[in-house]
């Protein structure tokens, strides 16, 4: 079924097409330019729409969501005559909603139906808008004799995103164990959340961490108009086991008097540990010793920074020593005085500039400095001091012999057995 608009003005075509063949036959022009002339005037007096008016958000809004209902009030005067035949030009109105950023950007962005004296009309926008942006936005009406009004250009401007003002640790890389400081500051969020692990904040604070591997912490804060992320990474120098130091070790003595008196397994840290007993002269030395099985004939740390252990022990006079001997022949040794050693489990660490030369093998000892290549075994001992004539007796007990990186990242895990 045709519209309104179309059948008025088919009839006015139609009417026309018969007074120009008239006029073409007769000459009738006068009786033309009548019709045209009461054509246009009645188009002239028909009422157009009203112009679309108090927006809704109100023009210069600030701050809205990114997906807003676009209101307005339109409509248009009815004409009762005309109403009463179905012939009201008002009776249907389309407006068109045009929206952007920019006036050469404006794009309709949705429409909608009237057709009565002052209403309310509203679109819903299908798509979100940016946040924090400004955009323009008016309505145009157009009724069924085509007649259009178009309202205002009103404005808003859409809520930012939240921001984060910082997210930082205070350090990019830890040892394994060692603790890191995570801290962040945002404005402007009404959820805020770190993972993994953390999970919902407040919008300031710090935390401290242990992170067991390397791993990149993610903070999330959203409020209606988003949300805004920031990301840390954080790497772990992970020590890596060289021994568990449950079994497998062999004795060792200074081949001078000094004696092993037992070496077994014991409880340690988590797992078992390994125990000796020893009887040493003065100045000698008793301990425990394993050479690596890795192929190529050595354990090769380079690249590594130092080894650590836990250990615990018993007795005085004695020193505890950790020595490394290289596949030349050449030993290293770094030494923990009388005292050092206490009965509880206590981290020891060692870097391998604190080695020093002590036997030289197919070079010397100067300028002799240890990088930890190519091990070719690895020995824990007690020496007594020369001094005091009676030698010294006591027991030591050993865990979890590590190597660590104070820089970059270990590659492979290595192992004595």
């Amino acid at each position: 079924m045709t519209s309104i608009s179309d059948a008025l003005f088919e009839a006015l075509m139609t009417a026309t097409e018969r007074l120009d063949e008239l006029r073409q036959r007769s000459g009738a022009k006068v009786a033309l330019f009548a019709l045209l002339a009461a054509a246009i005037s009645m188009y002239a007096l028909f009422p157009g729409p009203y112009e679309p008016q108090i927006p809704c958000p109100m023009d210069g809004t600030i701050g809205i969501g990114l997906v807003p209902p676009l209101w307005w009030v339109g409509g248009g005067p009815q004409t009762p005559i005309l109403s009463s035949v179905g012939l009201d030009p008002n009776s249907r109105i389309r407006y068109r909603v045009i929206l952007g950023t920019a006036e050469e950007d404006m794009v309709v962005v949705g429409t909608a139906e009237g057709g009565r004296g002052r209403e309310n009309l509203v679109i819903n926008l299908t798509e979100p808008l940016s946040p924090g942006t400004a955009y323009l936005w008016w309505v145009e009406a157009e009724n069924l004799l085509k007649k259009r009004s178009s309202g205002e250009v009103w404005t808003f401007s859409t809520r930012d995103l939240p921001e984060i003002q910082l997210f930082e640790a205070d350090r990019s890389v830890v040892d394994l164990g060692d603790d890191l400081t995570l801290s962040w500051a945002v404005a402007d969020a009404s959820e805020v959340y770190i993972e993994p692990v953390i999970g919902p904040v407040s919008l300031r604070g710090e935390t401290t961490l242990s992170p067991r591997e390397g791993v990149t912490y993610t903070l999330v804060a959203r409020n209606f108009a988003g949300e805004s992320t920031a990301t840390v990474e954080v790497g772990v120098l992970p020590s890596f086991i060289i021994d568990s130091m449950a079994g497998g070790w062999s004795t060792t003595v200074d081949g001078l008097g000094s004696r092993v008196l037992g070496i077994g397994v014991v409880p340690g840290v988590e797992d078992d540990a390994t125990r000796i007993s020893f009887d040493l002269i003065p100045g000698g030395w008793a301990g425990i010793t394993k050479t690596p099985s890795r192929r190529g004939g050595g354990l090769d740390l380079a690249g590594t920074d130092g080894v650590s252990f836990s250990s615990r022990g018993a007795g005085s006079g004695y020193s505890l020593e950790i020595r490394l001997r290289d596949a030349d022949g050449t030993v290293h040794r770094r030494s923990w005085e009388e005292g050092a050693v206490p009965m509880d489990w206590t981290l020891m660490e060692a870097l391998f500039e604190e080695f020093e030369c002590v036997e030289a093998g197919r070079s010397s000892c100067t300028n002799e400095s240890l990088t930890g290549g190519n091990v070719s075994t690895i020995s824990f001992v007690a020496a007594a001091r020369e001094e005091g004539g009676s030698g010294s007796s006591g027991w030591i007990a050993i865990d979890d012999f590590v190597a660590f990186r104070r820089e970059g990242f270990v590659a492979e895990k290595s192992d004595l057995h």
